[in-house]
Parts: C-alpha cells; sequence; structure tokens
C-alpha cells in the first residue's frame, strides 16, 4: 500500500579529524546504503553528504535538515565526536535515531571510537536536554549489516505510520449501530492523541447516491464481483445489484472527500433504507481498492485497519473482527465477522456471496444480502485496535492455523500461537485481558507480524501498551488490585 504523505528520512555524520571516518568511507557507504533502502522501503532520503566535522557545520547541515521538513533524523557518529555537535541538530527534525557503526580493528590505535560517541550523545539527550523530552532510537552496525537493516526497518514503517495517521480523514456514515454506545468517538480527544479528522456524513445520502447510480457501470462491476466468488447464493437476488450500488457509492465518496478509511454502520439503519445487508462492499473495497471500512460505525477500528495497511504496504486492505469463541485445549481463538472480510484472506475455497449469517432469521424481517462466507487461509497475522480513543494499543501476534472446525458461518478463522507485546499469552491471560481492561469488542487483523513496528508506533506517539493481565481466580478490577 502506498501512504499518502510520504516519509522523508534525513542523514548526518559526525566525527572529529583525529579520527578516521574518510579514511574508511563511513558517510559514504552509509548514504548509498541509504538510498538502497529508499527505494525498497520507499521514502525520501534528505542526506548531508560532507563530513560535519565542527559546530559551524552542524549547524549549517540542520538548518539544511530542518528546512527538508524531515520527518526522522539518523545521526550517525561517523567516528568519535564532540558534544556541541550534538545540539543544533536536536531542533532539526521530530525524531532522532543515533546510529554507530563498529571499529574496523578491536586492538592498535582506535579508529573511529563511533559506539562511545553514540553512547555519549543519548546521556547528552536524557541529561542536558532532559527538560525537552526529545524521543530517539538507537542504532548500530554498518549499513549492509541484519543488526542495523531490521531496526531501521521497523522505524521506517512505524514513523511513517503515525505520519499518515496523524493526516488521516476518516468517513463515519451513519453513526454507531444501536447500543453500540461505548465506540462512540470523542472526537476532540482523538485529535489531541493522533491528529486525525472525522468527517460525518448521513448514510441516507450515501444510499441517494447508490440508487442514482448509472446501470451500466452497475452491472459492469457487479459481473467482476460475481466472477470473484466460487458461488453465490442468495434468497433475493436483486440484493447483489443494490450492495453492488452502494459500493460504488462509497468507493467514489471516498475519493472525492479524498477519504483514508470510512466507518459505516451497517445495521440497522441500511436496512430499512436500503433492504440490503451491505457487508460485500466492505469486503470488495478491502480487496480490490485496498480500502479500510469497518462495520457497525466504528472509528476507531477503521483507524485501526488503516494503521495495520500502512504498516504491512500490503496491497491487500486488514479487516475487522470479533473474538467469537476459544479453544483452551489447542490455544485457539476463532476470529470471526458475519461477512465483511476482503477475500484475499481465504483458503483455497475462496469466497461465497451469501444472505446475511444473523440478521433476518428467527422470526425477524429478512433475508438480507449480501455478505461474505470464507476460512482464512494459514497465515501469520497481527491483531491490534487503538482503544481509549488512542491513548491505548492492543498489540497480539498470532498465526491462522488449520482446525478441525470450519468455525461460525461468515468470514473467519482460528488464530494461535499467540503473543501479547512480543511474549507470549495463553488464551485465559488473553480473555481476562480483554475483559477485564475493557477493551472493544472488535478487532483488526491484518497480514504478516507487526508487533515490533506497532509497538514502536506507540513509543512514538506517547500511546500506552495494554498490559497483559494473568488470568486468577479472584475478581480483578482494573485501577483496584490490577
Amino acid at each position: 500500500m502506498s501512504a499518502r504523505h510520504r516519509l522523508r528520512v534525513g542523514y548526518v555524520g559526525v566525527s572529529i579529524t583525529p579520527y578516521f571516518a574518510e579514511k574508511y568511507r563511513v558517510r559514504e557507504n552509509a548514504v548509498a546504503a541509504l538510498r538502497g533502502y529508499a527505494q525498497e522501503l520507499d521514502f525520501d532520503l534528505i542526506a548531508v553528504e560532507r563530513p560535519i566535522h565542527s559546530l559551524e557545520h552542524a549547524e549549517e547541515a540542520a538548518r539544511e535538515i530542518k528546512a527538508a521538513g524531515v520527518d526522522f533524523l539518523l545521526i550517525q557518529t561517523a567516528a568519535c565526536a564532540m558534544g556541541e555537535q550534538l545540539h543544533p541538530f536536536i531542533d532539526a527534525a521530530p525524531k532522532l535515531g543515533l546510529w554507530s557503526v563498529p571499529d574496523p580493528q578491536s586492538s592498535g590505535p582506535v579508529q573511529l571510537h563511533s559506539m562511545v560517541s553514540m553512547s555519549h550523545y543519548a546521556s547528552l539527550i536524557k541529561s542536558y536536554f532532559k527538560d525537552r523530552d526529545i524521543p530517539f532510537k538507537w542504532f548500530y552496525g554498518n549499513p549492509d549489516q541484519e543488526k542495523f537493516s531490521n531496526r531501521f526497518t521497523v522505524t521506517v514503517k512505524a514513523v511513517r505510520a503515525e505520519k499518515n495517521l496523524r493526516a488521516a480523514r476518516v468517513g463515519w456514515i451513519g453513526g454507531v449501530s444501536p447500543g453500540f454506545d461505548g465506540m462512540l468517538p470523542d472526537e476532540a480527544a482523538m485529535q489531541t492523541n493522533l491528529g486525525l479528522t472525522i468527517e460525518q456524513m448521513d448514510l441516507a445520502a450515501i444510499v441517494k447516491r447508490a440508487e442514482a447510480m448509472d446501470s451500466g457501470r452497475v452491472a459492469t462491476a457487479a459481473e467482476m464481483i460475481r466472477g470473484a466468488a466460487r458461488e453465490v447464493v442468495l434468497s433475493d437476488p436483486g440484493s447483489f445489484e443494490r450492495v453492488t450500488r452502494f459500493y460504488l457509492a462509497l468507493l467514489d465518496t471516498s475519493q472525492e472527500m479524498q477519504l483514508d478509511t470510512m466507518a459505516v454502520q451497517c445495521w440497522s439503519t441500511i436496512q430499512e433504507l436500503y433492504n440490503i445487508a451491505p457487508c460485500m462492499a466492505y469486503s470488495w473495497l478491502g480487496s480490490d481498492h485496498n480500502f479500510p471500512v469497518s462495520c457497525e460505525g466504528d472509528v476507531l477500528g477503521a483507524i485501526s485497519m488503516y494503521m495495520l495497511n500502512l504498516i504491512s504496504g500490503k496491497e491487500g486492505s486488514s479487516t475487522l473482527l470479533d473474538l467469537a469463541s476459544l479453544d483452551p485445549e489447542r490455544q485457539a481463538v476463532q476470529m470471526w465477522h458475519c461477512g465483511v472480510t476482503p477475500r484475499h484472506f481465504a483458503n483455497e475455497d475462496g469466497i461465497a456471496w451469501v444472505d446475511h449469517v444473523t440478521l433476518g432469521r428467527n422470526g425477524t424481517d429478512g433475508p438480507y444480502g449480501v455478505s461474505g462466507d470464507q476460512i482464512f487461509a494459514p497465515q501469520p497475522v497481527t491483531i491490534s485496535y487503538l482503544n481509549e480513543d488512542a491513548k491505548q494499543l492492543l498489540v497480539l501476534g498470532s498465526e491462522v492455523v488449520d482446525h478441525p472446525d470450519a468455525g461460525f458461518d461468515g468470514t473467519r478463522g482460528w488464530v494461535s500461537n499467540l503473543t501479547m507485546n512480543g511474549q507470549k499469552i495463553d488464551v485465559w491471560a488473553l480473555i481476562n485481558t480483554l475483559t477485564v481492561r475493557g477493551v472493544q469488542h472488535h478487532f483488526a487483523m491484518g497480514q504478516g507480524d507487526m508487533s515490533s513496528e506497532l509497538m514502536e508506533l506507540a513509543a512514538w506517539t506517547g500511546m500506552q501498551l495494554l498490559q497483559p493481565v494473568p488470568y486468577a481466580d479472584h475478581v480483578q478490577i482494573d485501577g483496584v488490585n490490577v
């Protein structure tokens, strides 16, 4: 996924002349490697390639970096450097990286002394500049070494995600579904915590736009969507056209308003207005437009999905699910929802378009179409949610696994090998944590392991990581005995 706002990474290499940064081409090697990373990881590199040997050199370079609007500045101690050379860079970028490289030899006259200067700079930030609360991350290694590349890649993904989250535009259509009052967003708090913008819209206006959609365009889209499914089984064949119209109306609205994600109420107003279940529309927007749409009007869920999309960089969107059932013997939980997951999560059986699996049954009006039905393919996934108006972040690593039970009808998969904040957690501790902490019942799931990137994103933004609460038989009350 291409982020709307490009990340700008800066580089400077500081040293003093009694050491041998030039002899060992430390800066040249760094800049050459960073250009490769910029192409691979899709960011803009602003590099000051000349030696920074003095305070005056540092002041000149800091002005260049600041004028370029750098988001993250790598300050490499190319060799031993003076403390005063750090000072101009403190205000040059909002986030700093301190990077040292190994000496070319471990005996005889010291050549670079790079690591000592990195430690010196870290101590200056934490002591001399302690009132400034300057966020920084350290790096060690030559630019082609895995120890550097792994840490740097995590940082690029996390900082880019933060930049785009702060500029995100969220379309909130129709409010939340009945009874989901805990998902009502505090827009002022979210603006303070994450900086994004929420655009409220009327669901009836989207339906009106759907009804006016060009029939030829609707027919072409409907044929394509039908062709992607293993089967289509609907009680009301006309619902497929209506949901296709609704999908196109959402697509056009998202593009015209330059939205990054949407939270749309999928029941019960849409059934009264248009006699559909719109799950297929959300699934198709996710799979074929990489556009995340949360159901039930969940704004934080929509942002959580967008966050995972930004970090994963994949061309298919994340999804939003409930944690629906437990299998303690297999240390697995079933992640499920009633038909919104994009089809790229599916196993080899693919996706089917069917009636909604819960609405319109058991004597109620309905049934309503169109929803997806699929079982997820085994794969590593990350489960997350921006809780408490983006003051707190849930970080769960996991894998979708094969399971003898197919799971509930809808879009679903069993996940196991669970971690929270990078540490193993069993299913009882997980359920205990989510319940005692009062975490919302929705969970964004993205493809791949993004735990490190999410934890770094939380650190840069000042969000608290949701901490596990070990299972116990006595009552555990958040803020009292937890």
